[in-house]
């Protein structure tokens, strides 16, 4: 926010001077000093006059500490780009088969805190938060609001959009939000397969390529052989339709990840930060609008009068 500064306080010091001069002066006028008829506006002078005497004096001090007019330092960011992050809240995310350092923990779990710290790592990136189940939703538009993106990001949750998988929808979503004129990826992550809404998601993905749009796919889901699953368990990622997702990510001419733990998300996140460099900071120092030009007139307007007074007979010259 903008702000009042005083570039040189320092000279606030000078503000002492008259009472120095008043009362530490000696009384008698020593032959070989440097006399000022302005001395006169801070010593003997009537009593009416030191009001204003002060006041001026104030004034050229203030105007002496150059009191300025701050702006803010703005950044902005070069190579910026819009992100959609698109996550699937369908029944099967509910699955704790993703390890965590060695403990179990729940894919939409893990997904969030990825999404989480994709997001503060890409603070000149305009982003978006899609959620998909039976249908797809736009939770937030394209924005750089980035404290309102974490806090929606860890609210996802499985009652939102419903239990099955609207993976064309979510594609067709992001191609209809998309700003045509700014380079834009989208992250799709799922652990399914297209199994509810309208939407063909090849033809989605090839409609959200010709528009320059890049697209990205992350399946999620561990493997049957993954430690602490139950040995009888049947293969958790068996509705994982990686051919669809490898062949969207080609279509758009992105990547394929796969995340079978905290550990390959952050690889994930790494990998992604290659292929789409985050916007670097422009900063711009603040600006500062002199302002002592004001005290300073102010200053000259007091002392004008007793510059035009006629001297008396008396007066030194």
């Amino acid at each position: 926010m903008n702000q009042l500064s005083l570039a040189w306080p320092w000279a606030l010091l000078a503000l002492a001077l008259p009472l120095l001069i008043r009362f530490g002066a000696p009384a008698k006028r020593h032959p070989a000093a440097l006399h000022h008829d302005g001395l006169a506006l801070l010593s003997a002078t009537p009593r009416s006059h030191d009001l204003i005497a002060l006041l001026a004096w104030s004034c050229l001090v203030l105007a002496l500490c150059r009191p300025q007019w701050l702006t803010p330092p703005h950044i902005s960011y070069e190579q910026s780009r819009d992100l959609f992050v698109a996550v699937d809240l369908s029944d099967s995310m509910r699955a704790e088969d993703m390890l965590d350092g060695g403990q179990q923990q729940a894919r939409l779990r893990a997904v969030q805190q990825r999404v989480t710290s994709l997001i503060t790592a890409r603070p000149g990136d305009r982003i978006a938060l899609i959620v998909f189940a039976d249908h797809a939703y736009l939770l937030s538009p394209l924005t750089r609001d980035h404290q309102a993106l974490l806090q929606l990001a860890d609210e996802l949750d499985f009652d939102l959009v419903g239990r099955t998988t609207a993976i064309g929808e979510a594609l067709a979503l992001a191609r209809q939000h998309q700003d045509g004129d700014r380079p834009a990826a989208l992250l799709l992550i799922t652990d399914g397969r297209n199994t509810s809404g309208n939407a063909d998601p090849r033809e989605e993905a090839r409609r959200a390529t010709s528009q320059g749009m890049i697209i990205h796919t992350l399946g999620v889901g561990a493997d049957p052989d993954t430690p602490l699953l139950p040995a009888n368990q049947r293969d958790p990622s068996a509705e994982l339709d990686e051919p669809l997702l490898r062949e969207l990510a080609t279509l758009g001419g992105g990547h394929y990840f796969r995340a079978r733990s905290q550990e390959d998300l952050a690889n994930m996140q790494r990998q992604l930060d290659q292929l789409l460099p985050t916007a670097l900071p422009r900063y711009q120092l603040p600006q500062a609008l002199e302002l002592y030009p004001w005290p300073l007139a102010l200053a000259l307007l007091l002392l004008l009068p007793g510059s035009l007074r006629p001297r008396s007979a008396k007066e030194p010259t």
